[in-house]
């Protein structure tokens, strides 16, 4: 039997909330069959899923969805919604779905062999609505400036016991081609046999599609947590959710991000905060056994592990834009994504390049390639100016070769980092 498995599987499934963790021996049985469950549930009035897979050899690419399972979710008035397969180990309620408040709901779980699976009955936490989200100028704990994203929650009332929260974001992005030229390549001719009678040839036209400013976004990755536990009251105030450097590109501009806050219970809360120990802390993998991770599922009538927990949580999100100059006025814009500092002059036909005329056509001798076709169809540089001392190549000397001026094509065409459609939510100042 393979020992060496990546046995908490779960860290690198559950919508990346923390990264994948090193290999390590971590001495279970039956590491085969155990069962992984990302079964998060909020009360958003939608179809929600439920994502189910197995542990996996540690030289496996992807993971080994469990498909064919029964799931069901069952309420304490004995009320069921079920969920269908709609792609291999993701589960979707039929239908729009959203939970009570004062409800229990229960999680069953049947595989294709009978083997049953069941969570403890879990109810919904109340809601609590995200106050504001602030962008804060700082300097962090590692002296670099930058922006600290925080948020503001009114939780309740302290004598009700503490808040827990789990956040996630979609950080969205306004880029900008610094070296945006209106032109782009057109024409591209690479016959090597001369058949139209042209030799190779290169031109340029008037841009057909925008891409001067473009937009682009990211889902966080990180397990991020919060609670009230050891605060005078139950609100918080100005907690952290995400810190970007000032020289980081993703605010160069415009910059906007969405905040996902999940109200959980004290129980899904503790669920977490070992998941993130542990993902902090990778030494502690070497002495790992059964159970230390301990979630609310369990097996009914088989030996194989369950791994996962099944969360209900209340739902909070909130919405924010900021510009650079907002924060930074009269300060550089941090650098691009890329360098585009410098130019190139790559030549259309090569060193050696010779052509002879056979049969009434134009035959090219030797192997090499043109180095300016090639950059354009691998798709790595862009139009960025005219070569004003280009010549056609004669027979009677070697003239400059290279046509045009070139930049990566990054610098030239924001579409290489983002779609140049703005988002429905995008709002300018």
């Amino acid at each position: 039997m393979k020992r060496k498995m990546i046995w908490l599987g779960l860290l690198c499934l559950m919508h990346g909330l923390i990264g994948c963790v090193e290999e390590f021996d971590a001495q279970i049985n039956n590491l085969e069959t155990a069962l992984v469950v990302d079964a998060r549930l909020t009360n958003e009035l939608r179809p929600q899923s439920i994502l189910l897979s197995n542990t996996f050899d540690f030289d496996a690419i992807d993971p080994n969805p469990e498909t064919g399972a029964e799931v069901v979710l069952v309420d304490d008035l004995n009320n069921t919604i079920d969920f269908i397969e709609d792609s291999p180990g993701v589960y979707t309620s039929a239908n729009a779905m959203q939970l009570t408040q004062g409800r229990t709901y229960t999680l069953e779980i049947t595989r294709t062999d009978g083997s049953r699976f069941l969570s403890t009955p879990q109810e919904l936490p109340s809601e609590t609505a995200i106050a504001a989200i602030t962008p804060t100028r700082v300097i962090n704990n590692s002296g670099l400036e930058g922006v600290a994203i925080v948020l503001d929650v009114e939780g309740n009332s302290a004598d009700t016991g503490p808040d827990y929260y789990r956040y996630e974001y979609l950080e969205t992005t306004k880029i900008v081609a610094p070296d945006f030229n209106p032109f782009a390549w057109d024409e591209v001719d690479y016959d090597f046999f001369c058949e139209d009678d042209d030799p190779w040839d290169v031109t340029i036209a008037v841009r057909q599609d925008p891409a001067k400013v473009c937009f682009a976004s990211a889902n966080s990755n990180d397990l991020i947590l919060a609670s009230t536990e050891e605060l005078v009251t139950n609100s918080l105030e100005g907690f952290e959710v995400r810190f970007l450097s000032k020289e980081n590109y993703y605010i160069a501009h415009r910059y906007s991000i969405l905040v996902k806050q999940y109200h959980l219970d004290a129980e899904a809360a503790s669920f977490y905060q070992t998941l993130s120990d542990f993902s902090n802390n990778e030494s502690v993998f070497s002495n790992v056994q059964t159970g230390l991770i301990e979630g609310n599922i369990n097996a009914e009538n088989t030996d194989d592990l369950v791994l996962g927990y099944f969360e209900l949580s209340s739902y909070s999100e909130k919405r924010m834009f900021f510009n650079y100059t907002d924060l930074f006025p009269d300060e550089e814009l941090p650098p691009y994504v890329i360098n585009c500092e410098f130019a190139s002059e790559p030549p259309l036909y090569p060193e050696g390049f010779h052509a002879t005329e056979i049969d009434g056509k134009i035959v090219i001798d030797g192997t090499s390639n043109s180095p300016l076709i090639d950059g354009i169809l691998a798709g790595l540089i862009g139009y960025h100016d005219t070569n004003e001392n280009y010549q056609v190549l004669d027979a009677d000397g070697e003239p400059d070769r290279a046509p045009f001026v070139v930049k990566p094509l990054g610098c030239v065409d924001c579409r290489e980092f983002g779609s140049n459609v703005a988002p429905e939510f995008w709002i300018e100042e």
